[in-house]
């Protein structure tokens, strides 16, 4: 057994309630530890010095002064904690006020005096038409499609195609 263990069962040991094989263990360790003897003898001197002690006794009417004083102090208590009830609602009350009329006065401050809201002109042009060639509208089409809807692959295709078509003519007929 060391120390620690000692120490952890040591209330045990003096109130003799531990187990014979722990109590023998606790009893060598006293033989072999002095720090733990003198631990052991100061406590049961404690004990002892306790013990022999003169029982106090009260007075013949101690219990009616302290269940006077007990019913005094039990009174004050309940008027203060009305009171501080009372007044942490008032507190909060005044707070909350002052914290909505200051809204409500900077809110209105911004109503009196509106802003115009001025946005920036806008210059409206006429997007350059894409002149680049096409060689193979279908391909091009079917690429840019997500598969499994060939319906959108033919309306895109008709869409596009006179637009393609008129840019061809031209090209052949300048040459």
């Amino acid at each position: 057994m060391d120390c620690r263990d000692f120490q952890e069962n040591h209330f045990a040991f003096v109130d003799d309630t531990l187990p014979g094989i722990e109590l023998v263990g606790m009893q060598m360790h006293l033989l072999e530890c002095e720090k733990c003897a003198r631990h052991d003898a100061s406590v049961r001197r404690s004990l002892m010095l306790f013990r022999n002690l003169a029982p106090i006794e009260p007075s013949a009417d101690f219990s009616s002064r302290l269940q006077e004083k007990l019913d005094l102090v039990r009174a004050a208590d309940a008027s203060a904690a009305q009171s501080g009830r009372s007044r942490k609602f008032a507190a909060a009350v005044a707070f909350t006020s002052v914290v909505m009329l200051s809204y409500i006065g900077l809110s209105l401050r911004q109503v009196d005096f509106p802003q115009d809201i001025v946005f920036p002109p806008v210059v409206a042009s006429i997007p350059e038409p894409a002149t680049s060639p096409v060689t193979s509208p279908g391909t091009a089409m079917v690429a840019s499609v997500p598969a499994g809807l060939p319906m959108w692959t033919a309306a895109l295709f008709a869409e596009q195609a006179p637009v393609h078509f008129a840019s061809i003519d031209l090209t052949t007929a300048a040459r």
